[in-house]
């Protein structure tokens, strides 16, 4: 790679991961006082960048330096370990200090694989148990995420349709004299992850503004882009009702969990009410929550499929009196049931009689009127959900896209695994040298190795279609995401982008460490059998601040301003 193309390899990578000022910036001398002050960026977590300017000079070329448009990078403490600038020593000593990270007492019974490469040349800087492969975690949505957005396009969206059949009015049309469909409608899915009450609510605003008034049949939910399984592959190994398990299928509604606000009554012994959201015929409450000014006082929540496909919510316990509602988020069992329940509700409200109750069917092949349609935002925004919040249904969902879009509806878990199969051989992992079984990587049941996941990592990074909707995607150390709340006031704060991964015994950690005009480190850690999350997360960011040292221990880089062609 000749001198201009590895500049300009560099300048792209930093700019896709927001790591250079303007080109006004570049060009303009640094001429900050000391005692100037600059807005602060106040994350999601407990960082955020201190609103103090300080000297540049003063940090000298290892140190932190003030960037235009940010306030003064936080310096490292005095005992952290200082890097050689000379190359070969510098690579010696990165070694050395990873090593004294990984081997904490905490962490001597727990089985760990680290990888460390240079973005631009693939070369290992750093690697201990690189090619075994381990329970991956929430990591594995580095894998789904890269091959949907490879696969599809950043600019794919999921579509949902509202119809009724024409050749349901004798006189012709979808609707006949006085408003009324003679007989269904129909609401397909098409597998959106993001379809929520708002966007039935404008579904149901366009049914009205059409003019309809009476629907003689029912609102039939269609989820055949998909095939009819809601559990997806491992999620049977726990049975609780939590958010994080929520079923996946073609027509869902509200990320396929439903918001249970327990409110405290007015009075001791009464009776707490409920508030569900979204507010639904698919659910029957049961139990009572009672208010109490004494003692303990915790409820619980549950849910479980009864018949007809509803969803039972089941509450017991105490509140406080007096105490702030409390929100309890839970899954249900039929999605797309509580959909079409949900969209009559919201048909009722605008005035729309809807005579029957909801069904699953699948909509007619022809003689269909649209009466609405709702688009989803593009891939290319939806994959912030999946990786920055690290979103257990979003990743099941669009795995199960990549089924029905590459292999053929319906889409299913094994064709979207196939898809991801070939996406991973393009890349050289071959199959049968790890095990994915779902898109999330929930609990026991998949695993890579660091080296394939730095394959993806890197992979992702250099394919100019997909880098800056890949790259942006990951959650910024002590800014947003899953590590809004880490590193935070350290010099690794912004300067890290990863996804985390997060099980009972696995902990892990891989992405991009960077730093402005500086090829990025593309690094997995993959860490098994620990004894607390804790430690295992401090080994992680200690490793990712020495990784933003090494990058940093060389000459600052001179400020250019970038050529006209």
């Amino acid at each position: 790679m000749g001198a201009v193309t590895r500049t300009r390899s560099v300048l792209a990578i930093c700019l896709a991961l927001g790591m250079l000022p303007s080109r006004g910036a570049l060009a303009a001398p640094a001429a900050a006082s000391p005692n100037a002050t600059a807005g602060a960026t106040q994350g999601t977590g407990a960082g955020g960048n201190s609103a103090g300017a300080a000297d540049d000079s003063a940090a000298g070329p290892a140190g932190p330096s003030r960037l235009p448009g940010f306030a003064t990078r936080p310096a490292p403490p005095p005992e952290f370990p200082k890097p050689p600038v000379d190359v070969g020593q510098r690579r010696a000593w990165l070694k050395t200090v990873l090593d004294e990270t990984f081997a904490t007492p905490q962490l001597a019974k727990a089985k760990i694989g680290v990888l460390v490469v240079d973005s631009e040349t693939g070369k290992p800087l750093y690697a201990r148990g690189e090619k075994v492969a381990l329970n991956a975690a929430s990591n594995v949505k580095i894998v789904t995420s890269a091959a949907a957005l490879a696969l599809l396009g950043p600019e794919y969206r999921w579509k949902t349709t509202l119809s009724a059949s024409s050749g349901a009015n004798p006189k012709g049309g979808a609707i006949g004299p006085g408003g009324e469909i003679p007989g269904d409608v129909y609401l397909r899915g098409y597998g959106d992850p993001t379809l929520n009450t708002e966007a039935l609510t404008a579904i149901a605003a366009d049914v009205a503004s059409s003019g309809v008034r009476r629907i003689k049949g029912t609102v039939v939910a269609d989820e055949s882009f998909f095939d009819g399984t809601h559990i997806g592959p491992a999620y049977d190994q726990k049975s609780d009702s939590t958010a994080s398990r929520a079923a996946s299928a073609g027509l869902s509604v509200n990320g396929n969990v439903v918001d249970v606000t327990i409110v405290p009554g007015a009075k001791a012994g009464a009776s707490a009410r409920v508030l569900l959201e979204p507010p639904s015929a698919a659910f029957v409450v049961s139990g009572r929550v009672t208010t109490t000014s004494s003692g303990p006082a915790s409820a619980t929540v549950e849910t479980k499929e009864i018949e007809g496909g509803k969803t039972q919510i089941v509450i017991a316990g105490r509140v406080r009196l007096g105490s702030e509602p409390r929100n309890y988020r839970r899954r249900f069992n039929s999605p797309p049931l509580v959909a079409a329940y949900t969209l009559k509700a919201l048909l009722e409200r605008r005035g729309i009689t809807v005579a029957q109750p909801p069904r699953i069917g699948v909509t007619p092949s022809q003689g269909l009127r649209i009466l609405s349609n709702n688009d989803s935002a593009p891939l290319g925004v939806v994959v912030h959900d999946l990786n920055k919040r690290s979103n257990n249904f979003t990743a099941e969902q669009v795995l199960r896209t990549l089924g029905a879009e590459m292999g053929g509806r319906p889409g299913t878990w094994d064709k979207g695994l196939e898809a991801v199969a070939r996406y991973l051989n393009a890349l050289g992992i071959r199959k049968g040298t790890y095990q994915m079984m779902n898109g999330s990587g929930l609990y026991d049941s998949n695993r890579f190795s660091p080296e394939q996941m730095v394959t993806v990592l890197r992979g992702a990074q250099r394919d100019f279609r997909i880098a800056a909707e890949f790259m942006s995607s990951l959650a910024i150390a002590g800014t947003d995401g899953t590590i809004g709340h880490r590193m935070a006031n350290t010099p690794a704060e912004r300067f890290v982008r990863a996804k985390t991964g997060t099980l009972a015994t696995a902990s892990c950690l891989s992405g991009f460490a960077g730093s402005p005009g500086k090829a990025p480190l593309v690094f997995s850690i993959l860490m098994n059998d620990v004894a607390g999350a804790g430690d295992a997360r401090r080994a992680q960011d200690r490793a990712a601040e020495l990784m933003i040292r090494y990058i940093e221990a060389d000459a600052a880089p001179q400020a250019t301003t970038p050529s006209t062609p």
